[in-house]
């Protein structure tokens, strides 16, 4: 599940869903387009695992005869291709050798124990850790008997794949550096440009700026009373009095405003061309600067040269007998801010470039009896890597292991595969077709999921309902989250009538939006459920680890999902309707959000000229105000909104109760908009 309010990387744009136009059309006998395609390979009924050859008793004669074997591996591919192919069949190798050639479906806990292998580094955005999640999962998705349902009519396993391109990172070039007294830090131990720097030379006189955070909350400007138009700011990481429970800052816990990004936004507002930061030496001294990251968020642009440097850098900019231990305490001591104009000019270069990769959604479909009902049951498999933006744990180099965000989840919507297969197998087939999508890109801000919306496997017309698992995998107290059971007038009843055999302690929401993929669909007009098992200490650290895994709750989450479907699939389709916005999310999730609430529900797809909202929470202040889907904010109260960064700062930069002026990009012209801010839930 990802972290609300994080932006997303850029998606290359494409024309049309590469062969969209050469998949064949729906057929009306069993909903399978084209007729059911044939496929081999050897598999369990159920499972779907490897199984003894019923010819030959052995389990290595059948890998050799299936899709897996030889001949179909190594087809003159380039090794990039082959290698994780590799990965899948030897994992596949690993499940038939550890029951000795007997047959035996891998559990739940085998594939979230796959998953959140630190070999698989995390199944970050960029790793190979991640294209070999999709190809191990692409393998399972076959052996279960699914379906391709891939954009490409292309040998295994790219026929299950989605791909789409997305902006992961930067990479440091030249020139990057300060000047300053005829010294010249290049990028390393004393120079780094921050991600979200923009490219390019300055020259400017600099200005230290305390901690550069304006908090009228908190009645702290580090900005008053001094003048850094045109100029470049030097300012201090964290906020005044960290470590002391006393601050009025609460220097236990950073605030936002403690943010990089917070700081250089601000700067930028208040006039500054350029931004240096440098580690408080009271509690941060000697510290090594970090390297841009390669492998996550942060890379759009500020609107600002932005770059960290050394406490040695740091007093080449200072005029002589002033030591920045010393700025920095008068500034704690008395939480009040030490501005001040400096007499040095400094030449400061950036220059970055953006990294790209390919990620892949990982789709299978089963055929039902009727081409034009779906069910789309969907879960994330993609996770941190090894931190990236979202972490909660930003100092560990270690793999985010993510089990149970979000390998619960995929591991029981492959439980629902397996029951669909069986009953299919038994010959009980669904009514519905049925898509099972595995979504990367979530940690991203949803990317796959709404990658997909815009090229389903199925049209979204068709779509009963959505059913989303995210974190799943710890049960406690028998509690289970429910949420968007507002977004069908019969999910009340559908749902509870579900739970009479499963049992569990439902705690409910009504919205379909949240931090996770089903807010996709669901922004589509498709009514969505979301099983969640709660937050928990572990979110989005390294010790988020298989041992911790309720096992038998991940099975019972299974069930009752594979409950619901058949409960959907057995009734007529069920009525779409536009939930209103309650606060249970907040409290499911495990807390509500900071500071003013509007009510929007921007489109990541847009990264830079304004945010994009894909719609708006009924009954929120945007609703009020008359905000909609399809409108682009580009001013929020005077500040000049660019990208999803620039929409949080300057609405955490205002106070619930407050009247807002909004400007938003509609049909080609540009509506001025008046809103009075809610408290956030």
């Amino acid at each position: 599940m990802r972290r609300a309010n994080l932006g997303r990387h850029g998606l290359a744009p494409r024309e049309e869903c590469p062969g969209a136009a050469a998949r064949p059309a729906a057929s009306d006998e069993g909903g399978a387009p084209g007729g059911r395609r044939e496929t081999r390979g050897l598999r369990h009924p159920v499972s779907g695992s490897l199984t003894r050859d019923a010819r030959s008793g052995s389990c290595l004669r059948a890998l050799r005869e299936s899709r897996y074997g030889p001949r179909a591996l190594f087809p003159r591919r380039p090794m990039s291709k082959v290698l994780p192919i590799l990965v899948a069949a030897a994992a596949l190798w690993v499940v038939c050798a550890a029951a000795g050639g007997a047959p035996g479906p891998p559990s739940l806990m085998d594939v979230v124990r796959h998953l959140a292998d630190p070999r698989l580094e995390g199944r970050g955005v960029g790793t190979a850790g991640l294209d070999s999640a999709a190809t191990y999962l692409a393998a399972r998705m076959q052996a279960l008997g699914l379906e391709p349902g891939g954009d490409e009519a292309s040998p295994f396993p790219d026929d299950y794949f989605q791909s789409l391109e997305v902006t992961t990172g930067v990479e440091v070039g030249e020139p990057c550096a300060i000047e300053v007294r005829g010294r010249r830090f290049p990028a390393g131990d004393d120079f780094q440009p921050l991600g979200f720097s923009t490219n390019g030379v300055l020259v400017a006189p600099v200005v230290f700026a305390g901690y550069g955070i304006t908090a009228p909350g908190y009645d702290y400007d580090d900005y008053a009373g001094i003048d850094v138009r045109d100029k470049l700011v030097l300012v201090l990481t964290n906020e005044p009095g960290e470590m002391d429970s006393t601050s009025r800052f609460d220097g236990s816990v950073n605030t936002p405003h403690a943010e990089l990004r917070t700081k250089a936004i601000n700067a930028r507002e208040h006039g500054a061309l350029g931004m240096l930061v440098v580690n408080g030496p009271r509690h941060h001294s000697g510290e090594q600067l970090r390297r841009p990251r390669s492998d996550g968020g942060g890379y759009m642009s500020s609107g600002l040269i932005a770059a960290t440097i050394s406490e040695k850098a740091a007093a080449e900019l200072l005029p002589p007998g002033v030591r920045l231990e010393d700025l920095q305490r008068s500034i704690d001591e008395r939480t009040r801010p030490h501005s001040m104009t400096l007499a040095e000019t400094a030449r400061v270069s950036v220059t970055l470039r953006r990294t790209r990769a390919r990620i892949r959604n990982v789709i299978g479909w089963i055929p039902g009896r009727d081409s034009s009902r779906a069910l789309v049951i969907g879960a994330h498999y993609d996770h941190l890597g090894f931190g990236a933006e979202g972490s909660l744990a930003p100092d560990s180099k270690l793999p985010h292991l993510g089990a149970d965000d979000n390998a619960s989840g995929v591991a029981a919507m492959l439980g629902v595969a397996a029951q669909a297969s069986e009953s299919a197998r038994a010959g009980r087939p669904s009514l519905d077709i049925l898509v099972f999508c595995a979504f990367t890109g979530e940690e991203m801000g949803l990317v796959g999921s709404s990658y997909y919306v815009d090229h389903p496997a199925r049209p979204l017309e068709n779509v009963d309902a959505m059913l989303n698992m995210d974190m799943v995998g710890r049960l406690r107290d028998n509690r289970l989250m429910v949420m968007g059971t507002g977004t069908a007038a019969e999910f009340p009843v559908l749902v509870g009538n579900a739970n009479r055999a499963a049992g569990f302690d439902l705690k409910t929401s009504s919205d379909g939006f949240g931090p996770s993929d089903h807010s996709s669909f669901y922004k589509e007009k498709v009514p969505v459920l979301m099983l969640f098992t709660g937050a928990h200490a572990d979110y989005h650290k390294p010790s988020d680890t298989p041992d911790k895994i309720n096992a038998a709750g991940l099975e019972r989450v299974s069930r009752f999902a594979w409950a619901l479907v058949e409960s959907l699939d057995a009734r007529p389709r069920v009525t779409y309707q536009r939930a209103r916005a309650d606060s249970a999310m907040g409290r499911i999730a495990g807390g509500g959000g900071y500071g003013a609430y509007l009510g929007t529900i921007p489109d990541y797809m847009k990264t830079e000229g304004g945010v994009l909202l894909s719609g708006v929470r009924a009954g929120s202040p945007a609703d009020s105000a008359g905000l909609r889907g399809g409108d682009t904010v580009v001013r929020f109260d005077g500040i000049a909104i660019d990208n999803i960064y620039d929409y949080t700062f300057a609405l955490r930069s205002r106070k619930p109760g407050q009247r807002v002026r909004i400007t938003v990009a509609r049909g080609g012209r540009e509506v001025e908009l008046a809103a009075t801010l809610g408290r956030r839930p």
